[in-house]
């Protein structure tokens, strides 16, 4: 403000062109002769800010529809915007009510609806630091690349699977959907073939992860009873699996654009790519090998009869019935569905007087050592102390 009335000022006391002023104040000759003009007409008042707002909207709800909308909402304090909109309908007879979108913007503005505090999960899950791949099958990376729609109208969500020390794609499957189902068939091919890694590393999105004890999925828990580590990269951060990611844009510019006519044709597709991507093109961080001249396959092969030992003889175990319920002193205890047919051990801790719950190494929560007790978070335990250790003091 004191910038425009000193331009003012300078260009009417006849020293200075205005020209000359413009450039000195680093503004336009248009913009000058603007401010000058209202300088002459309203004096310094003039060169205050003005509303950008438009003057007239075409489409702005008038005001007598905003009091009935005010009114209905004030008579129905618990209504939302889809049920005061019906009521303009059949109520008042409006044959073109605001949109639903509408009717909470106004809302909004006469302070009638409060914005609600999104609730976290109630399982925090605990992540910890990634492996990064030293040797072949250590680290697999996993993934679903985005899906898309082929030609005759079906969806297809690939599923790809890379070995992150060698940059081996082991597959690039065309899958109708991103179920458990048909994700668990694909990895029980997959294990047969080329055998079972140390570790695989997902994100945090379905079907890999959940926001039940452990943050564990069904196929998780599979994996994990297969002796598998199974790590989580950290919510929103694609780089944590920053190669696999590379080779998703990779692989969405050579074999996805245009998408085939159907699934059999895109898988064909897929396959080519991946034959291509393994075996004829190099890799810088392969010191500009191809992965096939690094992978091995693993000597762990899929085999039902051998089952990994994920715990130690002498700790307490629970297996978890078809409803995710566990038996603990005469009650029951529910778990989660993920775990139906696993075994969780019971630890039992003398200071609290809680059990501890956990599959293999992934702590799963807490529970009391009372009837009818329930699965609570890790971060309960921490509560359960303050609350034993103000007991105390007031004793």
């Amino acid at each position: 403000m004191e910038q425009r009335i000193r331009f003012a000022s300078l260009a009417e006391s006849g020293q200075f062109e205005v020209k000359e002023l413009c450039a000195s104040f680093g503004i336009s000759r248009k913009t000058g002769h603007k401010w000058l003009a209202r300088y002459r007409a309203e004096g310094a008042k003039g060169l205050a800010d003005r509303s950008r707002a438009p003057k007239c909207v075409a489409n702005r709800t008038e005001a007598e529809v905003e009091r009935l909308i005010v009114s209905e909402k004030r008579l129905h304090p618990t209504w939302g915007p889809k049920k005061l909109r019906w009521v303009l309908e059949t109520k008042h007879g409006m044959e073109r009510p605001p949109a639903v979108s509408t009717l909470g913007e106004v809302l909004k503005r006469h302070g009638l609806v409060k914005a609600r505090k999104r609730r976290g999960g109630l399982f925090t899950v605990e992540r910890g630091t990634l492996t990064p791949p030293e040797r072949c099958n250590h680290v697999l990376g996993v993934d679903f690349k985005g899906n898309f729609a082929l030609g005759d109208g079906e969806r297809c969500d690939p599923l790809t699977v890379s070995d992150l020390h060698s940059r081996f794609l082991l597959k690039a499957e065309a899958m109708p959907d991103m179920t458990v189902r048909w994700t668990q068939g694909a990895f029980k091919t997959l294990f047969r073939k080329n055998g079972i890694p140390e570790i695989i590393r997902v994100d945090n999105g379905s079907p890999f992860a959940s926001g039940g004890p452990g943050g564990l999925s069904k196929l998780s828990v599979w994996w994990i009873g297969l002796g598998i580590e199974v790590q989580f990269s950290r919510p929103g951060c694609p780089q944590d699996n920053g190669c696999h990611e590379r080779m998703h844009r990779t692989m969405k510019n050579e074999c996805c654009k245009p998408a085939s006519v159907n699934r059999y044709a895109q898988q064909q597709r897929f396959d080519r790519w991946r034959k291509e991507f393994n075996e004829e093109r190099p890799h810088e961080s392969l010191g500009m090998r191809v992965p096939a001249d690094v992978y091995q396959p693993s000597a762990r092969r899929l085999d039902g009869r051998i089952k990994p030992r994920l715990y130690d003889p002498e700790t307490e175990t629970r297996r978890v019935s078809s409803g995710g319920f566990i038996a603990l002193n005469g009650n029951t205890c529910y778990v989660g569905e993920s775990f139906v047919g696993a075994e969780v051990a019971i630890e039992r801790s003398e200071e609290t007087g809680l059990l501890a719950v956990r599959y293999a190494n992934v702590k799963l929560g807490w529970m009391e050592q009372s009837p009818n007790a329930r699965l609570r978070p890790p971060a309960y335990a921490e509560r359960w102390e303050k609350k034993l250790a103000a007991r105390t003091d007031e004793t």
